[in-house]
């Protein structure tokens, strides 16, 4: 028996690295899982991949930023499997500037994805999971909520509304039965981390040796185990956990 076997979820950022890892963990688990992402060929192979062992996956090409393409993404989903249960807001991106560099449009870009995309999709999903008798939301923030990156002031900045989004979400809709919990990766290797290291001239091992060395494990993560905490806090396991932060960071923040 699956730990999500009869919910249905929605994925942001579905087509790659964690937000990957985390629908093809749901569907493994039993859920019925609806993916999000603007790279629709990576989209459809990963729901055709899902549909091929057995599961149900729909794929919905989706810019965050822009509220109407996420009303669309969670009405779809919800049609498609009848019910909403679990949310996960997953897509994002990254700018390296200082806050002398960067600009208005700048500013408006990674805001529109990292914090208004997270906020458009809860108020979208919301009402699907009031008539599912309520349901859980996981928010992908980052240890950059917490500690600077350097040189990455935007995300640095969009992360801690995450984690302020998170808690406020949780107090609003803890009466309905939702709760509202997010994780917050530290260094975790993923496909995005193989193209800097080619950019870099660097192996993917020398590459990973130094992501990962400001940890306690001296390893960067895999979207596999953050994939592992999200699934622990959409399902029923994390029943009396809401409004927290969780931290799958090998131990970096605790140094």
């Amino acid at each position: 028996m699956g730990r999500l076997d009869g919910k249905a979820a929605a994925v942001t950022g579905g087509a790659s690295g964690i937000g990957e890892a985390t629908a093809r963990r749901f569907a493994e688990e039993g859920a019925q899982v609806a993916i999000a992402d603007v790279d629709v060929p990576r989209g459809r192979q990963v729901v055709d991949e899902i549909r091929a062992r057995g599961g149900r996956a729909l794929f919905v090409e989706t810019r965050t930023e822009r509220e109407a393409e996420c009303v669309a993404f969670i009405g779809a989903a919800a049609r498609e499997f009848g019910r909403l249960d679990v949310l996960v807001n997953n897509a994002g991106m990254r700018l390296y500037q200082t806050v002398v560099e960067a600009s208005a449009e700048s500013w408006d870009a990674i805001l529109g994805v990292n914090v208004k995309g997270y906020a458009f999709c809860a108020k979208a999903a919301i009402p699907a999971m009031r008539r599912s008798g309520g349901g859980t939301i996981v928010n992908v923030a980052s240890i950059r909520s917490v500690v600077a990156g350097g040189n990455m002031v935007q995300y640095d900045t969009t992360k801690a509304a995450v984690a302020g989004l998170t808690r406020a979400m949780a107090l609003d809709h803890a009466g309905e039965g939702i709760r509202v919990n997010a994780v917050c990766p530290g260094p975790i290797f993923t496909r995005f981390h193989e193209r800097r290291a080619a950019t870099a001239g660097k192996s993917a091992e020398d590459f990973q040796t130094e992501f990962g060395r400001g940890t306690m494990l001296r390893r960067p993560g895999t979207p596999a185990e953050v994939a592992a905490c999200i699934l622990f806090l959409a399902s029923d396991e994390s029943s009396y956990v809401t409004g927290t932060s969780l931290y799958v960071d090998g131990g970096q923040t605790a140094l």
